[in-house]
């Protein structure tokens, strides 16, 4: 693995890393975004994070928001997987989005804003409404991933205020023993609308990524979308082994 640049910038150390044809951002030593643009699915956790988009047709999801953008992991994979016309991601710390523009070449296709995604949704997200939500807020604090808003039924509600009907909602869950407890499962009003759910997750990982719609996960939509896939990148097949999909206790 080579550092190709690295910069202390506000106590914060920054180091993007490559590994044959992948790109890697650390932050403070944590992984924020990985992407191989010869295995747009490579068997990594970001995997998971697209994958429920797999369960709808190509063209069916055209607007899409990025909360916690990173350096561009997932929003490359959702522009390559999906092809939506619109990918807005929204991420906290500046530099993160000026090294998705500049080392995981985010700037085509992608509208990236930097700032607060907690503030940005509850100001109503500049009046727009989307087919995916994808929630990854987190930063790290001694080296070890922390939730940046709590995961109560206020925040679920924003999330929703700005989904399209037949979107879906994604959430990247750390503590696994806490996905029971999210409120699209105990808010009842929330749980009726949003009635359809899947999980994945990876061995290894204690990440959790759960997906919530008011439409069914189309499983062999799923197939038909990842054949695609592997059609056009071979090596993609090697990752798709890792992939657990689960039900969920409630």
């Amino acid at each position: 693995m080579a550092v190709i640049w690295q910069q202390t910038i506000d106590s914060n150390h920054y180091e993007v890393r490559t590994a044959g044809a992948s790109i890697r951002l650390y932050r403070n030593g944590v992984n924020h975004s990985q992407w191989n643009p010869k295995r747009p699915l490579s068997g990594s956790i970001w995997d998971l994070i697209a994958l429920p988009t797999l369960h709808r047709p190509v063209g069916s999801l055209q607007d899409v928001l990025v909360l916690g953008f990173g350096a561009g992991a997932v929003g490359r994979q959702i522009r390559e997987l999906v092809a939506p016309r619109r990918i807005v991601g929204v991420e906290l710390d500046p530099i993160h989005l000026s090294i998705a523009d500049g080392f995981f070449e985010c700037s085509e296709g992608c509208e990236l804003i930097a700032g607060d995604a907690v503030e940005w949704v509850h100001d109503g997200g500049g009046e727009a409404s989307f087919d995916v939500i994808i929630d990854d807020l987190y930063a790290e604090e001694d080296g070890i991933p922390v939730r940046c808003v709590p995961m109560d039924v206020e925040w679920c509600e924003a999330l929703c205020d700005l989904l399209q009907p037949g979107g879906m909602l994604i959430f990247n869950m750390i503590e696994p023993e806490k996905v029971q407890h999210l409120p699209m499962f105990k808010s009842l009003t929330l749980k009726q609308r949003y009635s359809e759910t899947i999980m994945y997750r990876i061995d290894g990982y204690e990440n959790r990524i759960v997906a919530f719609s008011d439409q069914a996960f189309d499983l062999p939509c799923l197939e038909a979308q990842l054949k695609r896939v592997y059609s056009k990148f071979p090596a993609c097949r090697q990752g798709r082994s890792r992939y657990i999909r689960e039900s969920v206790s409630q």
